[in-house]
Order: C-alpha cells, then structure tokens, then sequence
C-alpha cells in the first residue's frame, strides 16, 4: 500500500471515527477506529524497499 493510501485511510477512519461519536453510533465509531488503526499498521510494516526499516524494527 501506498504512503498516501495509508495516509488516506488514517484520515477517513478519523473521520468515521469522529462521525460515529457525533451522532451516536458506536459501531461507526469502532469501524472507524479499526480504520484507522489498519492504516497505521500498514504504514508500520517493513517495506521491501527500504531494508532500513526493517532492522530499526528489529532493535
């Protein structure tokens, strides 16, 4: 996945997120959290192109 896809699916869990708390809907709000959260571990996940990342995941 992409910086900006990653990017874009922190934002719209966010907004989801921000959304179900505004009107009352706990299950938008927790689909939003979960959103947002694959979006962090997507951007957390070592990338081939970067070898770098993977042994700063390692120490």
């Amino acid at each position: 996945m992409s910086k900006t896809n990653e990017l874009a699916q922190r934002i719209l869990g966010k907004a989801r997120q921000a959304v179900g708390e505004i009107i009352g809907d706990q299950d938008l709000h927790d689909e939003g959290k979960a959103q947002a959260q694959r979006g962090r571990d997507e951007r957390d996940k070592p990338s081939e192109l970067n070898p770098l990342k993977k042994l700063k995941q390692l120490t």
